[in-house]
């Protein structure tokens, strides 16, 4: 069971540092959105907006591991300098099924994944802000070898 207590308590910071109109998320706790969400320099955009799916059991050892950003995201290749691809940035989600809804309302909402899979739910390491500010960090360099950081990445060719 998800532990609430914890979840309002992070919401609340994720306000104070976003703002409370830049914040929502639903009532049953499945997710929480930021809209504007600032991106690293590199990108073709200045900011995103994110949905991180909120698992099931997140405060009693569940970490977070899903999200979802703005669909037409690219980042500055290093050596071409032409806008590419993001590795791990998938125009659905690409396992069986999302924790929430179907891989066709994702699509339909025009909502891409990004795969990056906390390897904790401890606080604070663990925490949505904490979470959000490694999507920064893997926005600001994408083709860095994250294999440590993110139990989820595997690098590829």
């Amino acid at each position: 069971m998800r532990d609430y207590h914890r979840l309002y308590e992070e919401i609340q910071v994720l306000e104070k540092k976003f703002g409370a109109q830049r914040v929502f998320w639903d009532e049953q706790g499945n997710w929480v959105m930021v809209r504007d969400l600032p991106l690293p320099p590199g990108l073709n955009k200045q900011s995103t907006n994110v949905i991180v799916i909120i698992p099931e059991h997140y405060g009693n050892g569940a970490p977070l591991r899903d999200a979802f950003i703005d669909p037409d995201l690219r980042v500055r290749a290093p050596k071409t300098g032409k806008f590419v691809e993001i590795p791990h940035y998938f125009q659905e989600f690409p396992y069986e099924q999302p924790p929430i809804e179907t891989k066709e309302d994702w699509a339909c909402k025009k909502w891409r994944y990004i795969c990056l899979h906390q390897p904790t739910d401890r606080w604070p390491q663990g925490s949505i802000l904490n979470y959000l500010s490694n999507v920064y960090k893997f926005l600001a360099e994408p083709f860095r070898d994250w294999q440590a950081t993110f139990s989820s990445y595997k690098e590829h060719p």
